[in-house]
């Protein structure tokens, strides 16, 4: 099984704004009020042949009525090491390594790049951090959108392939998350652990409300004309093989005797 952990953070970084517009930032919200959330968490996972492109565009609001700055934001991404019989991924949990990650790049809304990016790679996971350092006004809203290639992203099978995407609880609110699925060619989803809202391609699942839980998002993919599953068709198949495995053996083991 893979897994690609996403941990979004940003430090609440307050502007000072007395040199820029003439205005000294008052305080802000009292503790625990929210000073800015995730109106909009966007993941979009276009598969290839080879390489997989992941595209993360995130909205961030201003909710209260004083400027502010996002700072650094954080981006975690690890998968699980799993094994497989007969091509066939046995459902087993394995130990966490970092994704590796290329091609990374980083801009906002308006086209102006991002430099200020960073690649930590852990033994447990490989860690983007961006400097998102653009005012945000009151009540207003600015995406940055991160994008990376990985060969690493789909665990592939004899017959099905298979992605876990995680979003992990966020220092932020995220109200509305949304993970989409370019699989390419005649691929459809053969199971998925929440209900697709669109089963097309790409295939695109929502998720609202994520204040402090976690969003784990599993789903199976194939080329075969099979129909959505409530279990993975790939654990269907590997208890198949093995039923049939000791059927023949049951079978020998008879005739011997």
């Amino acid at each position: 099984m893979l897994q690609i952990r996403t941990r979004a953070k940003i430090s609440m970084s307050m502007l000072f704004l007395g040199i820029l517009m003439g205005c000294q930032l008052g305080a802000v919200a009292s503790a625990g009020d929210a000073v800015e959330v995730w109106d909009h968490y966007d993941v979009t996972i276009k598969v290839d042949s080879a390489t997989t492109r992941v595209t993360e565009e995130l909205t961030i609001k201003n909710v209260i009525d004083k400027p502010v700055v996002p700072g650094y934001g954080y981006i975690s991404l690890s998968k699980e090491q799993s094994s497989t019989v007969f091509g066939l991924p046995l459902p087993i949990e394995g130990d966490l390594i970092g994704l590796k990650i290329r091609d990374v790049s980083a801009r906002l809304d308006d086209g102006t790049r991002v430099t200020d990016i960073l690649i930590t790679e852990e033994k447990g996971a490989t860690t983007v951090r961006y400097g998102f350092w653009t005012p945000v006004m009151p009540g207003e809203c600015r995406t940055i959108i991160i994008e990376y290639t990985t060969d690493e992203i789909v665990e592939k099978g004899l017959l099905f392939d298979h992605i876990t995407y995680t979003v992990q609880p966020s220092s932020i609110p995220i109200e509305n998350a949304l993970i989409r699925a370019d699989l390419g060619g005649n691929r459809h989803v053969s199971y998925s652990s929440n209900p697709p809202v669109s089963a097309g391609n790409p295939v695109t699942w929502m998720q609202s409300g994520l204040e402090d839980g976690t969003w784990q998002l599993d789903f199976e993919y194939s080329s075969l004309p099979l129909p959505r599953s409530p279990v993975k068709w790939a654990n269907i198949s590997l208890g198949l093989v093995f039923g049939i495995i000791c059927l023949w053996s049951y079978r020998q083991w008879k005739v011997k005797r």
